[in-house]
């Protein structure tokens, strides 16, 4: 036979022969790896026992395993550890049972590494189930995988890419999944999120992936709802509250910078003078005059140095406050952009769902207990503004509430302890009633008509009490309005007069109506009739308690200009006699009256909103200061208007619980 017929008869056996010892390998195969898992299950085994023995180098090397840190490690190294480490995940979880406290160290080092990192999604899901087995078998570590996987909402803030996306993926997957498993374990995740919470002088992107994230563990554990809204809410708040205080400090400083420098500077060069003169025509040495031409030479010196300082401090604090304007124009947008993802309107009844008005009640909770009682707040109300342009009925509630936070007339004066609240009701009514553009005219007219029965019951009250002790004659009042006692009692009563007045400027509109019962006609306002809500509103500003007195002056002036103007009420002579009697009383009587003017001025809690991108969600519907007649500015040139009005409406526009940010401080701006 040929050769190369040899070899073709050959073929097949050889092929035959490789596939029997292909497949007489094959379970030795299958048997190495099942070996070798089963000597890593022992080894895990005997290395928790030898623990309780005193044994510690096996368990030492099983936690060093487990110890991976992102940082310290490049792609490769990532590569080798999730496959070294997958067959210790299977021996570690069927040893499961026995993770109690006494391996503290190998369990927080398995929760705490940076296995979340890894970008493969078999060994992903492998070590989830290794942590799900762990926290459902020993509750008792529930809290501390919360902490662990808390961290990790801040990953990527300073760049956001697919690596930082899938990481809080894969942490919201087991989140989820022990939630689920373990129902209780809400308490733990707010208190991890608390914990882990980024300070507030951290970058604006870290805090906005952070609440990003605490947001979204709400779409899984709805339970922990009001907890975990209220921290937001604080947090905004706190920044709000810093961006205040850091443009007033701000605003305090450029006021007071010319004017002492400019003082300091005069005085020193006259002094100088008086000194040159003086030493001069008593020694005539010039020596001396070159002493004192070096000395002042060097006060000079220092004076430039010491300029230079506040001018450096006072850029600082510029740049600081820019910074502080964009985070929390950048967290009020993430918060304004999560409520807007969630409030929608049922298909099928057309109406808000449900699922929105428990969202809106829980807000309006949250607003009464942590907005309302703070000070110097400026835009984190507008959280509630904007959910109650949502529906009707959500305006109708806020109102309510703020309404039932007044309290009745009579108990005002007695109770003190609730004042600041009852305050800041007063102005929220005034505020959102006045900048509400979805109000209907009904609703204003309502709510007008509620605050001046209110103001009415107060002073039938106050007439009736004991005349020596509560009432004052008609000069008095006229003038300095009443003493220190009856300003720090009655000032829930200035309060919401105020607010009658703040609303009656911007609403007048819907108040008034023509003869005919049409819409008014403002070149014809001599004809126009007032709705039946405003009958009292003359008793309380012409009353012995004297509203305007005791109002922010902006709201007085424009007030008595807007009441002028639409023929309503006459009270420019109250002005002028206040006005006088300030003269006339000197700093003692006023220091009172600043004092309660200082609480009244700095509450209009809806004043414009000045944040860039948050203002997109507000702009539509938010009202604008409107002119009577919408007359130009300029044609309001040739009025005769008092020289401290002359900037009344600038001033009414602007006013705020706290100084309007100056436009240098915004993003975008510079200084």
């Amino acid at each position: 036979m040929p050769a190369t017929e040899e070899a073709v008869a050959e073929r097949p056996i050889k092929e035959a022969v490789s596939r029997r010892k292909q497949a007489s390998r094959a379970p030795d195969s299958d048997a190495t790896t099942i070996n070798k898992q089963v000597f890593l299950q022992k080894f895990v085994e005997s290395a928790l026992l030898q623990v309780k023995e005193g044994n510690l180098d096996e368990y030492h090397k099983l936690v060093k395993v487990f110890a991976y840190t992102r940082h310290s490690t490049n792609a490769e190294s990532a590569i080798k550890y999730t496959a070294d480490v997958s067959p210790w995940i299977q021996a570690l979880s069927a040893n499961v049972s026995s993770l109690g406290i006494t391996y503290r160290d190998l369990v927080t080092t398995v929760f705490g590494s940076d296995w979340v990192t890894t970008s493969n999604s078999r060994f992903v899901r492998s070590y989830t189930t290794l942590v799900l087995q762990i926290v459902s078998a020993h509750p008792e570590w529930v809290p501390q995988v919360m902490t662990s996987l808390a961290r990790w909402f801040t990953y990527g803030g300073h760049h956001k890419d697919a690596e930082s996306q899938r990481v809080h993926d894969n942490v919201h997957v087991l989140v989820q999944e022990i939630h689920r498993a373990i129902p209780t374990c809400g308490p733990s995740l707010v208190a991890a999120l608390a914990e882990s919470w980024p300070f507030r002088t951290i970058k604006a992107n870290v805090q906005v992936v952070y609440v990003r994230n605490v947001l979204r563990c709400l779409e899984y554990a709805g339970g922990v709802r009001r907890e975990v809204l209220q921290m937001v809410l604080n947090h905004v708040l706190q920044i709000d509250v810093e961006v205040q205080v850091e443009l007033d400090d701000l605003e305090s400083d450029e006021e007071s910078e010319p004017e002492d420098t400019g003082v300091f500077e005069f005085e020193d060069e006259d002094q100088s003078d008086a000194d040159d003169k003086e030493d001069n025509d008593q020694s005539g040495a010039k020596g001396d005059e070159s002493e004192e031409s070096g000395s002042d030479s060097d006060s000079e010196s220092e004076s430039d140095s010491d300029a230079d300082s506040v001018a450096s401090d006072l850029g600082r604090a510029r740049y600081n406050a820019k910074k502080t304007v964009a985070k929390l124009d950048a967290l009020m947008s993430t918060l304004l952009t999560w409520l807007e993802r969630h409030c929608h309107v049922d298909e099928q009844t057309g109406e808000m769902s449900e699922s929105t008005s428990r969202l809106f009640l829980l807000f309006l909770d949250l607003f009464d207990t942590v907005i309302l009682p703070t000070f110097k707040s400026r835009y984190t109300q507008f959280v509630i503004f904007y959910l109650c342009a949502q529906n009707s009925e959500y305006s109708d509630v806020f109102l309510g509430t703020m309404v039932g936070n007044l309290g009745e007339p009579m108990r005002s004066a007695h109770d003190r302890m609730s004042s600041v609240t009852k305050v800041s009701a007063a102005a929220y009514l005034g505020s959102f009633v006045a900048r509400a553009k979805f109000l209907t005219p009904s609703v204003v007219r309502s709510v007008v008509g509620v605050l001046v029965q209110w103001a009415n019951t107060y002073m039938d009250w106050f007439e009736e009490q004991d005349v020596q002790k509560q009432a004052r004659t008609y000069a008095q009042a006229l003038g300095a309005g009443a003493p220190q006692a009856d300003i720090e009692r009655h000032v829930v009563f200035f309060a919401v007069s105020q607010a009658i007045l703040y609303m009656f400027c911007f609403r007048w509109r819907d108040l008034a109506e023509s003869q005919s019962g049409g819409p008014i006609v403002e070149t014809e306002l001599d004809s126009v009739c007032w709705c039946t809500e405003l009958e009292g509103l003359q008793r309380v500003v012409f009353s012995r308690l004297n509203p305007l007195h005791a109002c922010a002056p902006a709201v007085a002036q424009q007030f008595a200009s807007v009441a002028s103007q639409t023929n309503f009420m006459f009270c420019y002579a109250v002005l002028q006699q206040n006005r006088r009697n300030n003269v006339y009383a000197g700093d003692a009587t006023q220091s009172p009256d600043l004092a309660l003017r200082n609480k009244l001025d700095s509450f209009f809690p809806f004043d414009p909103m000045a944040l860039p991108v948050s203002r997109q969600f507000i702009d539509g519907i938010y009202m604008e200061w409107q002119d009577v007649g919408d007359e130009p500015e300029d044609h309001r040139e040739g009025r005769d208007i008092p020289e401290d009005e002359a900037n009344v409406v600038e001033q009414i526009v602007a006013m705020s619980i706290s100084p309007v940010p100056p436009l240098s401080a915004l993003p975008g701006q510079t200084f």
